[in-house]
């Protein structure tokens, strides 16, 4: 009896697309060993990825030149829009109360074109004989994004196609395509709103000063950046390449980014000084926080967000000596410095890994740092693919990897919003609690400041000290009255605001404050 010969499989993970065509284990070695790769399923945004890239280099070079500025924008995205498509022509439209289409811009011919077609007579043909045909609801209906139709040019048979803005009242409408098009999908038109939207609001912005020295890199690197969140925030995933090239743009946008210092006062009219810092992350364009960037790392995942909670720790503690005047240097004169991050990168090795670097050199001791974790977005419910049963245990475990290793603190940050609640206040035992503005400003305020006071307090050996953030000029209670609630330490810009240097405080603003402090 002849026995059967046994074959193994050798798997092999292919992190980047094999060439099309090829066929994985198509042969067989005298081994009898069947050689297997995984390989990704080909994505549907693939064919688009040329296409994208060709938009921003487009918008990189018109950047270079004069006529991106002011009213040209909407003429030179439409331009842009048009050649890169191989279109004749591209119009923005509004649907007005009157509902009727207002032609607000459109592409110019000349620059990319030599088509014979009149756009001024075609305008009136646009409205006249497709636009009226067709009811704003068709066009900004949330079921699709966008719509196309055909019409005949002489004796050729060309398409145009409509494109919703986000506005719901204005739309892009790109013609003379051909028939057999394959920009005649959803996934086109989103790519054409999202790169108008966001070329004219990053243009607007560093016209306005909102956005300074904005170079043409970084103006084609953030509209690229807002094209593929879109694409993720509405289909949920990318392919692989365009996932990289956001990564690789996420770390270009990062490594742009400061770090400021905001002071916690202690609030005691015999003992009013700093007695602490919290490191911020700023745009220095704007020098206001990155929102984008967060808004990525949470969009994008578990890599984007390690990758920011590291480098703002790294920054953070190396800039936090190097702020301090010559003579504040010494450990002995250094207060603990806070530094945010998010519940996911504790619960990754890569984080403890950097965290672990920076103590063992001496950037900062473990009782000078305190991590501040956000309340806002809710625990890690997975590790390594695997649901975890008990997300709060868990966490409440890795943090207790962290305090034996290196004496560690936490505080619990924003607390009073997003995913914040009594069993997570009380079960992580944070030595800081941070109440966030937005309680100052609900009427049972008082009754949920005196209840975060006594929680904290019920851990006899260890209280933790409750700050109040966000204090200034427009909160509702004066420092009198926080004083009396029992309130001992603030936050915000009426002790200071955000700056790239540590001090103490002047003469005048400890007058100040202290005046405050007596006055109802």
């Amino acid at each position: 009896m002849t026995s059967t010969p046994k074959f193994h499989l050798s798997f092999a993970r292919q992190q980047e697309n094999p060439s099309h065509g090829s066929i994985p284990g198509d042969s067989t070695e005298s081994t009898n060993v069947i050689s297997v790769s995984t390989n990704y399923l080909h994505n549907f945004l693939e064919p688009y990825e040329v296409f994208i890239h060709k938009l921003v280099k487009s918008l990189q070079s018109e950047g270079n030149s004069s006529r991106l500025t002011g009213v040209l924008i909407p003429e030179v995205v439409l331009d842009i829009v048009s050649h890169i498509s191989g279109a004749e022509f591209a119009f923005l439209i509004r649907y007005t109360e009157a509902e009727e289409w207002q032609i607000l811009s459109q592409s110019h011919l000349s620059k990319y074109n030599h088509s014979d077609t009149d756009l001024s007579n075609f305008s009136d043909d646009l409205k006249n004989q497709f636009l009226s045909t067709i009811h704003a609801e068709v066009i900004f209906d949330p079921a699709c994004h966008g719509t196309y139709k055909f019409y005949e040019q002489g004796r050729e048979y060309k398409a145009f196609a409509v494109i919703p803005m986000q506005s719901q009242v204005e739309a892009i409408v790109v013609g003379g395509l051909p028939v057999d098009s394959h920009f005649l999908t959803d996934i086109y038109g989103r790519i054409i709103a999202s790169f108008y939207q966001a070329a004219a609001n990053f243009t607007s912005a560093s016209i306005f000063g909102l956005e300074q020295n904005l170079s043409p890199v970084n103006l084609a690197n953030l509209v690229e950046a807002q094209i593929l969140d879109d694409l993720k925030s509405n289909l949920g995933f990318v392919s692989p390449s365009l996932y990289q090239r956001r990564f690789e743009l996420f770390c270009d946008r990062l490594r742009q980014m400061v770090v400021y210092f905001e002071p916690v006062l202690h609030l005691d009219p015999n003992d009013l000084f700093i007695c602490g810092w919290e490191a911020l992350a700023r745009n220095p364009e704007s020098l206001c926080a990155p929102f984008e960037l967060f808004h990525a790392a949470e969009l994008w995942g578990s890599r984007f967000i390690v990758e920011l909670d590291q480098h703002f720790l790294k920054v953070a503690t190396s800039s936090y000596r190097q702020s301090r005047p010559p003579k504040q240097r010494r450990a002995s004169d250094m207060v603990p410095l806070s530094v945010n991050v998010y519940p996911e990168s504790l619960m990754h090795p890569e984080y403890f890994q950097t965290l672990h670097k920076i103590i063992h050199e001496g950037v900062i001791t473990p009782r000078n740092l305190i991590l501040e974790i956000s309340e806002k977005t809710e625990l890690p419910q997975f590790i390594d693919g695997i649901k975890l049963h008990n997300p709060l245990q868990a966490f409440k475990n890795r943090l207790l990897e962290f305090v034996r290793t290196f004496n560690i603190r936490f505080a619990i940050d924003d607390f009073g919003v997003g995913h914040a609640s009594v069993s997570r206040l009380a079960g992580l035992n944070a030595s800081h609690i941070k109440i966030d503005r937005e309680i100052l400003f609900h009427q049972p305020s008082p009754i949920i400041i005196k209840f975060v006071h006594e929680l904290a307090a019920a851990n006899t050996l260890s209280p933790a000290r409750v700050i109040v953030e966000g204090v200034d000029e427009t909160s509702p209670f004066s420092l009198n009255l926080l004083r009396k609630m029992g309130v001992t330490y603030i936050q915000g810009h009426l002790v200071g605001k955000p700056e790239p240097e540590i001090y103490r405080l002047s003469q005048e603003k400890y007058l100040e404050l202290q005046k405050r402090l007596f006055s109802e």
